[in-house]
């Protein structure tokens, strides 16, 4: 698939064509709101286990359709990884998507997850309150940004012990009489 953004008139088209399909399949900004939570989240889910949701009653959707899902998705997961600081979730960019079903995307990715939200939940439930509704617009794009930094946060390299330097055992030799 391509990482490429979805531009305006492909948004509309596949607004078009998933609310072709059925009632219950999801808009542009419901959806948005799911891949954004994939991206950000802390494991990855399964295709299978989130492509059933964009359809709604459905079932499947069309090829033209499933491949701007698809290419979407992977535009998130590399706009995520690369640039999360310059998250705009897309009803901020126009068009009739609201901010609402925005939201209920967001969480539906977040119950995707399970058990992986756990420690998010437990430790900066806070984080997490934009998304209900109604959603609070405002607080959505520094939610997102810091959820990010808290399932992907760099993890910072043990600092090299030298061969005379104390011993990290604490045994009060130099690094290489002890444990080097």
């Amino acid at each position: 698939m391509s990482s490429t953004p979805l531009n305006d008139d492909e948004y509309e088209q596949l607004d078009d064509l998933l609310a072709a399909l059925s009632p219950g399949s999801m808009d542009v900004a419901k959806l948005e709101g799911l891949l954004t939570a994939l991206a950000i989240g802390p494991a990855e889910v399964a295709q299978d286990a989130w492509l059933p949701l964009v359809w709604g009653d459905a079932g499947a959707g069309c090829a033209e359709a499933t491949a701007l899902v698809l290419r979407h998705h992977d535009y998130m997961q590399v706009w995520m990884q690369k640039d999360p600081a310059s998250f705009e979730p897309i009803y901020e960019c126009g068009g009739s998507w609201t901010a609402d079903a925005w939201g209920a995307g967001f969480m539906a990715g977040v119950q995707l997850g399970g058990d992986a939200w756990a420690p998010l939940r437990a430790q900066q439930p806070a984080l997490l309150m934009p998304f209900q509704s109604p959603v609070n617009a405002a607080k959505v794009t520094p939610s997102v940004i810091q959820i990010h930094a808290f399932f992907h946060a760099p993890v910072a390299k043990a600092a090299k012990v030298g061969r005379n330097d104390p011993c990290p055992c604490g045994s009060g030799q130099k690094y290489k009489k002890c444990c080097g």
